[in-house]
């Protein structure tokens, strides 16, 4: 399952802040066991996605983050598919691109997003 959501606590009251408060990485696999889950896409807004597609020069990062090695492989094709470059993360780091966290809605090149989740290539 791809999850492209985001708990938003004025839409989605008191689940989205208990997501919010322990990880939505966390969250999904409680409200989820079993599922093979990656969350992507959910990063930023979608008019940052329709303008940066396929765009030449540096892509634009688009975070991931399972833990699950065949559906993240699954997930960063389709990530590539899209015109973007995946950036992979456990699960458990998903909440630093969801919000409230500052990298969520910054939409910015691989390279930037790289440094600032702390991953290399």
């Amino acid at each position: 399952m791809l999850n492209a959501s985001n708990p938003v606590v004025p839409r989605d009251g008191e689940v989205a802040k208990a997501a919010q408060e322990k990880g939505v990485g966390d969250a999904d696999k409680e409200h989820l066991p079993g599922v093979r889950l990656v969350r992507a896409f959910n990063s930023t807004g979608s008019g940052k996605f329709a303008s940066e597609a396929h765009k030449q020069g540096e892509k634009l990062g688009v975070a991931i983050a399972s833990d699950d090695a065949g559906a993240m492989k699954i997930a960063a094709q389709l990530v590539r598919d899209a015109g973007f470059e995946p950036v992979e993360v456990p699960l458990a780091r998903a909440k630093e691109f969801a919000p409230p966290a500052p990298l969520f809605g910054k939409g910015m090149p691989v390279s930037e997003l790289r440094k600032a989740l702390g991953v290399t290539q």
